[in-house]
């Protein structure tokens, strides 16, 4: 059967079976046009076909799809930025990207860790960043010290009984936050403020 593949201002026609795949139509689409694609540690650069608005996943079938004689597809460049670095929040128990230039990875701890503290909202003074190793990063040093490279995962640890009360906080419990405000004078203060 016959498609049309509307592709950067281009209508070109496709002979296909009705029971190709999406990923063997990409496939004929980036040999046709000479698309290079890739992926790398920076991210990757791929091919995206719709039908009627909707995009199509790699492993449907056109007849799946619903996709009939003279029906047009259209066929995207997309572009996919990978992470940085990313950070495991210990207290929330996600994983944050960190989408930032690779020049990152030459700055201080302190740089992330003001990074990390304006997306994940806990203040700098609770925590501290640590390599994949468990080894606690030192603000002054910077992240190419710790031989951190594209893609690390680090992980953020909040100080020795700070999890439940912080966890109060974010999650909006009056009741826990009262239960774990400590009875020193100075800390407590730290913690209402």
């Amino acid at each position: 059967m016959r498609i049309f593949i509307a592709f950067e201002g281009s209508f070109e026609p496709f002979d296909v079976s009705a029971d190709e795949t999406v990923e063997a139509i990409k496939l004929m689409i980036k040999d046709y046009f000479h698309i290079p694609l890739s992926e790398d540690e920076q991210g990757k650069r791929y091919l995206e076909l719709m039908y009627a608005g909707a995009a199509l996943r790699n492993s449907w079938s056109l007849a799946d799809v619903g996709i009939s004689f003279c029906s047009t597809l259209k066929c995207f460049i997309k572009e996919e930025d990978k992470p940085t670095l990313y950070v495991f929040n210990a207290v929330t128990q996600e994983t944050m990207p960190i989408m930032e230039s690779v020049s990152l990875l030459g700055k201080t701890v302190s740089d992330l860790r003001t990074e990390v503290t304006l997306r994940c909202g806990l203040p700098v003074s609770v925590y501290c960043l640590r390599t994949p190793t468990g080894l606690e990063m030192y603000d002054r040093n910077t992240l190419r010290d710790y031989q951190t490279h594209l893609g690390t995962t680090l992980r953020l640890d909040v100080w020795d009984g700070w999890k439940e009360f912080l966890m109060g906080c974010l999650l909006g419990q009056k009741l826990k936050v009262q239960r774990y405000l400590s009875r020193e004078g100075p800390v407590l203060k730290y913690e209402r403020g």
